[in-house]
Order: C-alpha cells, then sequence, then structure tokens
C-alpha cells in the first residue's frame, strides 16, 4: 500500500486519541461512577437509576451523524467543530461533577453526567464521520484495529490505574475527585490535535443520514434481530455496570481489585470478539449465536458463586469474553440486515435501538433490591434470574441463523 493509500499521520494520531479518551471516560462511569455516587451519601437504587440516565446520550448518538451532515457549524466545517464542542463539554462536566454532591442533589448530579456523556457522544460519531471521510478503502481495517486496539487498550489501563488511585485516596466527592480530573485533563489532547488538522473536504457523494432508514427496522427479520440485541444486552450491561458495587457491597473487595477485574472483563471483550472468525466456519451460524448466549447466561449465572478474587478473575474473564462474542455476531446481523442503499443510516438505527441497555443497569438494581434483605444483598439470586432471562432470547436463533437471500456475507 503506498502512503497514498493511507490516512495522513496527523489525522490517525487524533482517531486513535479519540478513541483512546472514549476508552478511559468508559472506564470511570462504567466502574466507578456508580460507587462514587454511593460513597456520596446516594442510595444504591437511586444511584443505579442516575447511573442509566447519564447514559440516555448513547441511545441517541445517532442524531449527529445527520446533525453534523447537514451543516457546516458558523463555516468551520461539518466535523471538526462538533469534535472540539463535544470535548469541551465532555470536560467542563467532567470537573463540573467534581464539585456537585450526589447526596444533596442528585439530580443536579445526573444532570451533569448525562451532560458529560453527550459530550462525548457528539464527539464519537462525528470522529466515526470523519474516519470514514479520510480513510480510503484499501486502509479501512488497519485504521479500525487501530482505532479498537486504542480504546480497549485505554479502558483496561484505565480501569486497572483509576482502582489502585482510588484505593489510595478513596471514592466518593472529595476524595474521588482526582480520577475526575484525570479524565478531564485527558481531554486537553484530542482538543489541541483537532486544532491542528485541517477540516477535511467532504465527497459530494457521501452518504447522509436518511429517515426512511427507519422503515428497514420493520421487516420481520429486523424485529427479531432487535429482539435478541436488546434482549442480551440488557442482561451483558445491566450486570457488568453493577458488578462493582457487588464486588464492593457483598464481596468487599478493595478499588485496586476492582479494577483488576474491569481490566479482566476487557480482555475477555477483546478474546471473545477475536476468536469469532476462529469458530464461526467450524459451528455455523446456528451454533454461533446458541454459544453466545449459553455463554452469556452461564457466565452471569457463574458471578453467583464466587466468593474471591481468583474465582471473581475467571468469572470477569469469561463474562467478557462471553459479551465480546455475542456483540460480535450482533454487529455482523445488523450489517447483513442493514438497507446497502442506506447502509450507514440503517445500521446507525440497529446500534441505536440496541442501546436501549442503558436501562439494563437501573433494571438490575431494581431487582437485587427486591431480592435482598437489610444487611443480606440479593445479587446472587439476581445473577441467577438474570442468567435465566437471556435464555428468552433463544427462540430468535431459528430465524437469524438463516442467511438473508440479498448477501452473501459469512459468519
Amino acid at each position: 500500500m503506498d502512503g497514498k493509500q493511507r490516512v495522513p499521520s496527523g489525522y490517525l494520531a487524533l482517531f486513535a486519541s479519540l478513541y483512546a479518551l472514549q476508552g478511559v471516560v468508559v472506564a470511570y462511569f462504567f466502574n466507578y461512577n456508580q460507587l462514587y455516587m454511593m460513597a456520596g451519601g446516594a442510595r444504591k437504587a437511586d444511584a443505579a437509576d442516575a447511573q442509566s440516565l447519564a447514559l440516555l446520550p448513547f441511545i441517541l448518538k445517532f442524531l449527529g451523524g445527520p446533525l453534523s451532515d447537514r451543516f457546516n457549524l458558523l463555516g468551520f466545517g461539518h466535523r471538526k467543530p462538533y469534535i472540539m464542542i463535544g470535548l469541551v463539554v465532555q470536560s467542563l462536566g467532567l470537573l463540573s461533577l467534581s464539585l456537585m454532591q450526589p447526596a444533596n442533589n442528585l439530580a443536579g448530579f445526573t444532570a451533569l453526567a448525562l451532560l458529560t456523556v453527550a459530550g462525548l457522544a457528539l464527539y464519537d460519531t462525528c470522529c466515526d464521520g470523519m474516519v470514514i471521510d479520510v480513510t480510503p478503502a484499501a486502509d479501512r481495517d488497519r485504521v479500525q484495529g487501530m482505532l479498537v486496539a486504542s480504546r480497549a487498550a485505554a479502558a483496561m489501563l484505565c480501569t486497572l490505574g483509576f482502582g489502585f488511585l482510588l484505593e489510595f485516596t478513596g471514592n466518593g466527592p472529595g476524595r474521588g475527585d482526582p480520577v475526575l480530573w484525570i479524565c478531564a485533563a485527558l481531554g486537553i489532547i484530542p482538543l489541541i490535535q483537532a486544532l491542528i488538522v485541517p477540516e477535511p473536504r467532504r465527497a459530494e457523494d457521501a452518504e447522509r443520514f436518511q429517515w426512511r432508514a427507519l422503515g428497514v427496522l420493520l421487516r420481520p427479520r429486523s424485529l427479531v434481530l432487535l429482539a435478541f440485541g436488546a434482549f442480551y444486552a440488557l442482561v451483558g450491561y445491566g450486570v457488568e455496570i453493577n458488578l462493582g458495587s457487588f464486588y464492593n457491597e457483598a464481596l468487599h473487595f478493595r478499588e485496586r481489585t476492582i479494577g483488576a477485574l474491569g481490566s479482566s472483563r476487557y480482555v475477555g471483550r477483546v478474546i471473545g470478539a477475536a476468536i469469532l472468525p476462529v469458530f464461526a466456519a467450524r459451528l455455523g451460524r446456528s451454533w454461533v449465536l446458541k454459544a453466545g448466549v449459553l455463554a452469556l447466561a452461564a457466565s452471569t449465572m457463574f458471578q453467583a458463586a464466587i466468593s474471591g478474587p481468583a474465582p471473581a478473575g475467571l468469572a470477569a474473564g469469561a463474562f467478557g469474553a462471553a459479551n465480546g462474542w455475542t456483540d460480535a455476531v450482533f454487529y455482523v446481523l445488523a450489517m447483513e440486515a442493514s438497507d446497502p442503499r442506506m447502509a450507514a443510516s440503517t445500521y446507525a438505527l440497529f446500534m441505536a435501538v440496541t442501546n436501549i441497555s442503558v436501562a439494563g443497569g437501573s433494571l438490575f438494581a431494581r431487582l437485587e433490591a427486591a431480592l435482598g434483605t437489610p444487611g443480606q444483598p440479593g445479587y446472587r439470586l439476581a445473577f441467577l434470574l438474570t442468567g435465566t432471562f437471556v435464555l428468552l432470547v433463544w427462540p430468535s436463533i431459528r430465524p437469524l441463523s438463516r442467511f438473508p437471500s440479498q448477501t452473501k456475507t459469512a459468519l
């Protein structure tokens, strides 16, 4: 591949920084934000509700695409200004969170967290648009591989590093604030990079978001796929976002152990997604789906059996691998179900609808609270019931096992 077929290094560095920053902030929100609120005096169920509300922008982030496609912001461009606004909003939101007491004003804390995630969702979506704008077809695999690796590496390292830092400082307002400051400060790096690189020129025939793509979601196969995605994602996210509370409240693990277990889940996700292509041809579509569902159910139930750090590490890795495998399967199915005449639009909608999984954290917390008693958390029974719940997607496996007649994509 010659230099003309590769993304310029300045753009690639910006993309990698943005993806890495996503990994940093997601590592905090998924592993420590709920614990921060609880340490600040918020009730566990209220903290879970606040967490789910804060992550709502992930459901609506596909709207950032048509926004930046249509509007050249004050003549500064279709991508850069939106990315820079998102970065500034995220950093200011993170800094503001450190000034808010969750116990005294949980609604205000939730609003600031939602604003922070909205900033992330905006620069995430517009970064993806810029990647499409400047990446030659021959360089897409290399670029996507580097970006996914950047995000995964940042998430793993920061989950572990934040755990060690919080064990030293303590979590909650006034103690865990350095983590928020670090996340906010790291946004300066891609902000400077975005100032330096020029706004890319967009092709006249570049695909715009098309609202008629909504019709694709009404096809029978699409409805089955959406049901599959909603069920598995509700379980995957609902359990994962509450594992930190489980480790802290039921097992009394330290923050550095919680961080190490979070890193184990990220490693598992990478492994699960990586081994899918190896086994897919041997297993066939039906067993690929069955393996994902059974692995997610079993690894969720496995959480109920752990009692110490070693089995918790095994359970975390297995749970991450099951999610990584099932995520990868769903992405392929969503690509197949997308209308090739408006592929990006329909694919974005599949991703948006399944992002209702952010409600899973609150639902799991409510279930655990209902099953628990004073002094006896209900996590273990909640894990068993949630693992059983995901098996409700089993009837969707047969119709999804059939390849659409219009595609030759092999899983």
